[in-house]
């Protein structure tokens, strides 16, 4: 029987780790993340808490603070491992839908991901029937070997989740592989401590688990929205300098010679729909236009869109030869001016672009350099494109 003072401590913890996720629970994700994604966050949170707060119950059971006898116990230790079950279910849940694969967007999916939490449920009712699972009998209460393989039965959702992410990232663009190890990390810190839990039931390493887990995320969330355009939703210029430093990093330091062009998107006819239509119809062409560029980067294109400031737009892409550039810069126009007939908008979208390749031992191999040399050419593009539009006028 554990000593009186580890029986508290472990109360302690719980309800330090409740707090915490109160907390955690408070603050929602909204810039980065879809509504069907902060629900399940939301959810995933309130089965944390509701878990630990279960643990704070098993404790105090053990202490004879509540009220002692069989079904106490097994109440306690039902709902306990049912919320154990839950917090692993939705934790793969809210991993795969993270991952924007679309495995999880059927509703027929989701309710087929919780097969196993189903079946644990089934079998914890039932659990007063056999020995298996809870030994009832004799006047005590003990675990049955049936028990330990349903733990790690549900230890299955957070190794799942795991994998999948790590096998999808052959599969995904240099910058959607970013996002796997966050996303495969947060699984993974939950993982070993299921089984463990299990075992040494009297200290809260499940607790420290979940919490590490959350604040990990929430900490790379947060992270995020600094360099998040909170109209756009997508990377801003804080997005832009950290992205392009961590790739002429690589570059730089893996002495490759990886293409890398960065292109300037300035809105042509900003100021002449503020004017005419207001400036709420203006921001909302900026939120279209982003949305087309992210669509774009998200259609097999190795390149990833910011926006710069005002109406102008920043995109990273590797780009192999000449060939591909002029494809590249046609399909970027061509997605946007598109806009006005998809959303039957009374005005058209058009766009100026100008872009720099990285080039060593030259002004473009600096990330301060790159950014005006693609301003320099989107200059030269738009006086050129004011020039035709004057003669062909005249």
């Amino acid at each position: 029987m554990p000593s009186l003072s580890s029986l508290l401590l472990t109360i302690e913890a719980n309800v330090v780790c409740v707090i915490i996720l109160i907390f955690l629970l408070n603050r929602q994700q909204s810039a980065l993340t879809s509504a069907e994604v902060r629900i399940v966050w939301n959810a995933l949170l309130s089965a944390q808490i509701f878990y630990c707060l279960s643990e704070i119950a098993r404790i105090l059971l053990n202490l004879h603070v509540l009220h002692e006898n069989f079904s106490a116990r097994y109440l306690i230790l039902a709902v306990n491992f049912s919320l154990l079950a839950c917090v692993c279910w939705l934790t793969f849940l809210y991993t795969e839908l993270c991952q924007k694969v679309g495995l999880m967007k059927p509703f027929l999916n989701k309710i087929l991901s919780a097969g196993i939490f189903i079946f644990t449920l089934a079998i914890i009712i039932i659990a007063p029937f056999t020995k298996a699972v809870i030994n009832l009998s004799d006047g005590t209460l003990s675990i049955g070997l049936l028990f330990y393989f349903m733990v790690m039965l549900v230890t299955a959702y957070p190794v799942v989740a795991m994998t999948f992410a790590l096998l999808r990232r052959k599969k995904m663009t240099r910058y959607e592989r970013a996002a796997v190890p966050v996303i495969s990390i947060f699984p993974a810190l939950i993982i070993p401590f299921v089984p463990l839990q299990a075992v040494f039931w009297q200290v809260p390493l499940m607790c420290y688990a979940i919490v590490i887990a959350d604040l990990f995320m929430y900490m790379n969330y947060a992270d995020s929205l600094v360099s998040v355009d909170p109209m756009t939703k997508i990377p801003n210029r804080n997005g832009l300098i950290r992205n392009l430093s961590e790739r002429l990093s690589k570059i730089q330091k893996e002495n490759s010679e990886e293409p890398l062009y960065l292109f300037a998107v300035d809105v042509d006819n900003l100021g002449a729909i503020n004017s005419k239509f207001g400036r709420s119809e203006g921001d909302r062409a900026l939120i279209l236009i982003a949305g087309a560029l992210k669509k774009f980067s998200e259609e097999a294109h190795e390149c990833n869109p910011f926006r710069y400031y005002g109406d102008e737009f920043m995109i990273i892409a590797d780009i192999n030869d000449d060939e591909e550039l002029e494809i590249f810069v046609e399909r970027v126009r061509n997605y946007i001016s598109n806009l006005s007939t998809s959303h039957n908008l009374h005005y058209h979208l058009r766009v100026s672009i100008g872009y720099a390749k990285y080039e060593r031992y030259s002004r473009t191999e600096t990330i301060s350099g790159l950014i005006e040399e693609a301003g320099r050419m989107l200059a030269e593009n738009q006086e050129q494109r004011k020039f035709q539009n004057l003669w062909h006028f005249s």
